[in-house]
């Protein structure tokens, strides 16, 4: 947790790792204790003003109380701001704080966490079985190592029909992690590393069935021609009847994609009628390309493989630029991946790797390019030869 509150405090965070943040948070305790590092971190601002830290840190707590991630992003950064102007509350008591207790307890940041619309968090381990409950103590769902059914348990029916209510369930799944997620449709959704997904428990008859993805996942959707399948993915809207695709949508890339594998799939800017001619229709073997910075989608032909290959436990490369790559990687192996040989920012490659080691990849790039890295646990440092 010590490293993702460093991210925080370096503004280079992303929405999952903020996502496990406020889990991590929400112990009273470990409310305290980040206070209490915030503060240390911006000691050299001594004096410049004092603070009511206990208002405004509930103050914080109470706004981002119900909201969005992207809100809850935007929340941390005015947060992030307002500390500079924190006094430090004394040296001793704040390495006492900072430093913790070795039998503290909170929830692994690198753990597989469901949060529920009460706020509950369930973690799930991947080598165990548990069954999800709701607040009032009803099986919603069960999961099996890997696998998260929704499915084939409780009510046999598709629909929520009774309270006519939509409940959602938020999940979270950290780097070098995967899940593979069985809607109440039946719709399969594998998730990849480094995501988050939020889906209804149940979908409301003659209702889009609409989720909600950061990060990237694999989806195989139930045909239901009367409930529309969307998935909202930043600006985009992904509208599809019944197929399969593959959709990426993580905060800290340049663009967000759509790769069609089979069926159809029309995609439009969030907050546009689909019947503007902002609709983007995706044919088989294409990837829709949506560039954030430029707000324009390029629509082009693909090998599907390379796109998907993460679902069996591969990872392909066909002519990728290197940054892309660290990108990937960091994901898929849990690692951080730091780059100062500028030279290999210009260079594309093509690999295919399946059960290798990172260090197996890393050598695998130095035989191509040659250059030097260091590891330290999960830091990796790439120079000059």
């Amino acid at each position: 947790m010590r490293k993702i509150i460093n991210k925080y405090l370096g503004d280079t965070i992303d929405g999952v790792e903020m996502e496990r943040l406020m889990v991590w948070l929400e112990k009273e305790k470990n409310q305290t204790k980040f206070k209490a590092m915030v503060e240390n971190h911006y000691h050299l601002n001594l004096g410049l003003q004092e603070v009511d830290l206990e208002m405004e840190y509930s103050l914080l707590l109470t706004k981002l109380d119900g909201h969005s991630i992207n809100t809850r992003r935007s929340i941390f950064k005015w947060y992030q701001s307002a500390a500079v102007l924190i006094a430090l509350l004394g040296l001793g008591y704040i390495m006492y704080l900072t430093l913790g207790s070795s039998d503290e307890t909170y929830i692994d940041a690198n753990a597989i966490t469901i949060k529920q619309e009460n706020g509950n968090i369930q973690v799930i381990k991947e080598d165990g079985s548990v069954e999800i409950v709701d607040s009032k103590g009803k099986v919603i769902g069960r999961q099996n190592g890997g696998n998260l059914d929704y499915k084939n348990v409780g009510s046999t029916n598709v629909y929520n029909q009774v309270d006519e209510i939509l409940a959602y369930n938020e999940l979270v799944v950290p780097n070098g992690k995967k899940m593979k997620l069985i809607l109440s449709d039946s719709t399969i959704v594998h998730i990849n590393a480094g995501t988050r997904f939020k889906y209804p428990i149940r979908f409301l008859k003659n209702q889009d069935r609409k989720v909600f993805l950061e990060g990237e996942a694999f989806f195989e959707v139930t045909e239901d021609k009367s409930n529309p399948f969307i998935i909202n993915a930043d600006d985009i809207d992904i509208r599809v009847l019944g197929t399969k695709f593959n959709v990426s949508s993580y905060n800290n890339d340049e663009s967000i994609s759509t790769v069609l594998v089979e069926g159809s799939v029309e995609l439009y800017h969030v907050g546009k009628d689909q019947d503007n001619k902002d609709k983007y229709l995706l044919a088989p073997g294409h990837i829709a390309s949506w560039k954030k910075s430029e707000n324009n989608m390029a629509i082009n032909m693909v090998d599907v493989n390379e796109y998907t290959s993460w679902v069996n436990g591969q990872i392909i490369f066909k002519i990728r630029p290197f940054p892309e790559i660290i990108k990937v990687l960091e994901r898929h192996y849990d690692v951080s991946i730091t780059n100062n040989y500028d030279f290999l920012n210009s260079q594309q490659f093509f690999a295919k790797f399946d059960t290798e080691t990172i260090e197996q990849v890393m050598t695998y790039f130095q035989n191509s390019i040659p250059f030097s890295y260091t590891r330290v646990e999960n830091e990796i440092i790439i120079n000059k030869p």
